[in-house]
């Protein structure tokens, strides 16, 4: 009886999921094919999730969570192809101090260049990033606090502001939208970003974007996480040589952000399909330069493969948009990524 019991809840289960999905297509009329499978697992854990019923609480979790994420979307899609940085520091800088100012230089400087900007839409580094950027050029990133922190008045609270209750889907886009991550001085918030954005690019679980530090010339914040980080912690063994090269200083917006426009000067961008790194290009490299490469960086290729040049793989199929881009492609063991963001640079300094 009991196995009888256990078949028949097992054929409910899938004859209510094969009604879901068609309810699903239904709603989603208009998407392409590819998607349908993925906009049905979303409502598949929702209704899991209800039968379940594990709380109250973590209901409103997951429906605040969910609500968050898909206003982040549609905030950022209408401006998925501009340039954005992300600039983090503190909310405790006040607006008179050659920090703040510094700040503000960066981001002007960076709407010239036409990067938007991102902030954490509070006081202090963020409203200085938000002020110099262009109209329009800057978002909010705000989290609500028990303190009510208000956000900055330099945002467009219209289209380009978002307030968030958990910091986890806040940092979520803070970082997912970036193409370069600008870190000024701050406090526990400046560190914790820190942190986690190199840990996400040391374990290959962010695309390698730029890092820099920056700070007014003989400020001497930065100097001293250098000496923290390679006099203490690397000595330890805790972080790698490579990981050295995931993030840069600098004591100039110019300097800054040249080396911002310079990472994507030959460099697209990178994505993995089955056990081959894709590396996306703005040229085709050279036949002399391809060998100093695989000579140089071929502890990067798993097994005995080679880098070599590639039009774009089937697993791409995707991203039409990019399908035009010349593909450097080798097979790599995901594990090297410092060493992973020097070969980037070696393409970008000699690939002219």
């Amino acid at each position: 009886m009991a196995k009888k019991a256990e078949k028949s809840k097992k054929k409910e289960v899938q004859a209510w999921e094969v009604e879901l999905e068609k309810i699903v297509h239904e709603l989603a009329k208009g998407q392409k094919p590819h998607r349908l499978p993925v906009i049905v697992d979303i409502f598949k854990a929702a209704a899991k999730l209800a039968q379940e019923s594990p709380g109250t609480l973590n209901l409103k979790i997951t429906a605040t969570t969910i609500k968050e994420l898909r206003f982040s979307f549609k905030t950022f899609y209408a401006h998925r192809k501009r340039s954005k940085i992300t600039m983090f520091g503190s909310a405790r800088v006040p607006a008179d101090t050659p920090l703040y100012a510094f700040a503000k230089d960066f981001a002007k400087e960076a709407a010239k260049r036409k990067y938007m900007v991102i902030t954490g839409g509070g006081p202090g580094i963020m409203a200085a990033g938000n002020e110099g950027a262009e109209e329009k050029g800057g978002f909010g990133l705000n989290i609500r606090l028990p303190f009510e922190q208000e956000h900055n008045p330099f945002i467009d609270s219209e289209s380009m502001l978002i307030h968030y209750k958990y910091f986890f889907t806040r940092k979520l886009f803070l970082v997912k939208e970036a193409n370069a991550f600008a870190f000024f001085p701050g406090g526990f918030g400046t560190f914790d970003e820190a942190f986690e954005v190199l840990t996400l690019l040391q374990t290959g679980k962010s695309n390698l974007i730029p890092v820099v530090l920056v700070e007014p010339k003989g400020f001497g914040f930065w100097t001293g996480f250098t000496k923290f980080m390679y006099g203490d912690v690397l000595t330890r063994g805790f972080i790698s040589e490579a990981d050295k090269n995931l993030y840069r200083i600098f004591h100039s917006s110019k300097e800054a952000l040249d080396h911002i426009d310079h990472f994507y000067s030959t460099y697209h961008s990178m994505r993995f399909t089955r056990e081959f790194a894709v590396v996306r290009l703005k040229k085709t490299l050279k036949p002399a330069f391809l060998k100093k490469l695989n000579e140089k960086f071929g502890f990067l290729v798993k097994g005995k493969g080679e880098m070599k040049m590639s039009k774009a793989l089937p697993e791409e199929g995707n991203e039409p948009e990019l399908a035009e881009l010349p593909r450097l492609i080798f097979p790599f063991d995901r594990r090297d990524y410092g060493n992973l963001r020097a070969f980037i640079d070696f393409i970008n300094d000699g690939a002219v």
